[in-house]
């Protein structure tokens, strides 16, 4: 187990969250959802090297989560992770690139997100973050 990555990750996802709230209060929205999605992501990463793995590369974390072996008594907290994942990382690229819409015409994240968007994306990364935080520290006292 990598705990310095481990832990260098987790600092990483609570820095990005603090700026996701501070953006959120700022009605920054677009960087709000951008730091909440990266919260999440850094955040499972953390997780999956707990757990043995090596985190995707390609922005699927809740894939590679999904797929590896995972302690039973931390079953149901893993999963309730990933239904919270899967559509947050959906805004990985969305929230870094302008995307086309329907229409075919591109979108910049700043007018995408608006309050109800970011506020979603940023309630989702709490609740990650702290669910991982909870299982890695069962994790690492198993193994202590």
């Amino acid at each position: 187990m990598a705990r310095e990555e481990i832990d260098a990750l987790l600092k990483t996802a609570q820095d990005q969250l603090i700026r996701a709230e501070h953006d959120f209060k700022e009605e920054f929205y677009d960087s709000c959802a951008l730091f909440s999605v990266m919260c999440a992501e850094n955040s499972t990463s953390a997780l999956i090297l707990a757990l043995g793995s090596k985190p995707s590369r390609r922005h699927r974390n809740w894939y590679v989560l999904r797929i590896i072996p995972k302690p039973e008594e931390l079953e149901k907290s893993i999963l309730d992770v990933l239904e919270v994942l899967k559509p947050i990382e959906e805004h990985i690229i969305r929230a870094r690139y302008p995307l086309k819409d329907e229409d075919g015409r591109f979108i910049v994240p700043s007018e995408y997100y608006d309050k109800e968007k970011a506020e979603k994306l940023l309630e989702g990364a709490k609740l990650v973050l702290e669910k991982i935080e909870a299982s890695i520290d069962a994790i690492l006292s198993r193994k202590s």
